[in-house]
């Protein structure tokens, strides 16, 4: 009788596999390691437990169309009427998912990547910078042997940051809000941590991780994999950007302040182009950003800085 509610848990959490018990073994010691392991570990084993189910879905679409799916013969009764029925389920949403998955991965590649910043953020105000924000820029660039991205400012009172690729080049874009309130060590930490979204490829690992979560939207183990991935790799761009300044004191400094700040917008726009999370939520789950406490605990922690 164990076998059925096995077979419900893990077709919600990840499709159908089989053997059960086995595919859902695997799962807890995956997600044992993913909570134990160091950032760029953690990554991979995120980006594998979503290669895995996306590869589920492709395989039950491929089974289906090059030969009959055959439940194992141990499945009688109950227990084989529920497997039939949850694989002709699969197979059904496996197709939408990855038709989906494929359209939305293709939109922000080869469209949204080609809008300028007006027409990616019709609600905010851009003009460019040519001063001292263009040469702290050039010299992170060359500190972590990329290309210089494009540099302006958001005529916003908030103090905020982002980086964006825009008309297929990279953008970073910091609010007057943040130039007026901060030092300029503080200010060079938020390019430095946009800096390294660009260094570590975040855009092209999103654009996949993104794409894969709609692909499988019918898997609800793919919302927490998602925001996850997300959380970890805002965490990695701290210990970069630290390491690109040569110390996470700035860093740890924009952040409290960033947590104290009581002039950010309360508007969704200014929440979502933010690079922190100031406050613990009840979702934190499925927040895209990791708390505030957390980025600053990391950051004291890092043991780089004490062996060079």
């Amino acid at each position: 009788m164990l076998t059925v509610p096995m077979i419900l848990a893990s077709w919600i959490l990840v499709g159908l596999p089989f053997p059960v018990f086995i595919a859902v073994a695997a799962l807890i010691l995956c997600s044992a390691a993913i909570l134990r392991c160091r950032l760029n570990h953690k990554t991979v084993a995120l980006l594998g437990l979503m290669g895995l189910m996306g590869a589920q879905s492709v395989i039950i679409v491929l089974i289906a169309h090059f030969q009959p799916w055959r439940p194992p013969a141990n499945f009688n009764g109950t227990t084989l009427w529920l497997s039939q029925l949850l694989f002709g389920l699969d197979l059904r949403l496996a197709e939408i998912g990855i038709l989906a998955g494929i359209c939305v991965g293709a939109y922000i590649e080869f469209v949204h990547s080609r809008l300028n910043l007006s027409q990616a953020f019709p609600s905010l105000t851009f003009f460019e910078e040519t001063g001292d924000l263009d040469r702290s820029a050039k010299k992170l660039a060359t500190k972590a042997n990329i290309d210089c991205p494009e540099i302006c400012l958001i005529d916003s009172g908030a103090p905020c940051a982002f980086a964006t690729r825009t008309r297929r080049k990279y953008t970073i874009a910091l609010s007057v809000g943040l130039l007026e309130s901060f030092e300029p060590a503080e200010v060079e930490a938020c390019l430095a941590h946009e800096m390294a979204h660009i260094k570590n490829r975040d855009f092209s690992l999103r654009t996949l991780v993104t794409a894969t979560r709609i692909a499988l939207f019918a898997k609800v183990l793919s919302y927490f994999i998602e925001p996850a991935f997300y959380r970890t790799r805002e965490l990695l761009a701290d210990r970069t950007a630290a390491l690109l300044i040569g110390s996470p004191d700035p860093l740890i400094s924009a952040l409290t302040k960033l947590g104290e700040a009581d002039t950010l917008d309360d508007t969704p726009t200014a929440k979502a182009i933010c690079f922190f999370d100031a406050r613990k939520t009840a979702f934190e789950l499925l927040s895209k950003h990791p708390n505030l406490s957390t980025r600053i605990r990391m950051l004291r922690e890092m043991d780089d800085f004490d062996n060079a």
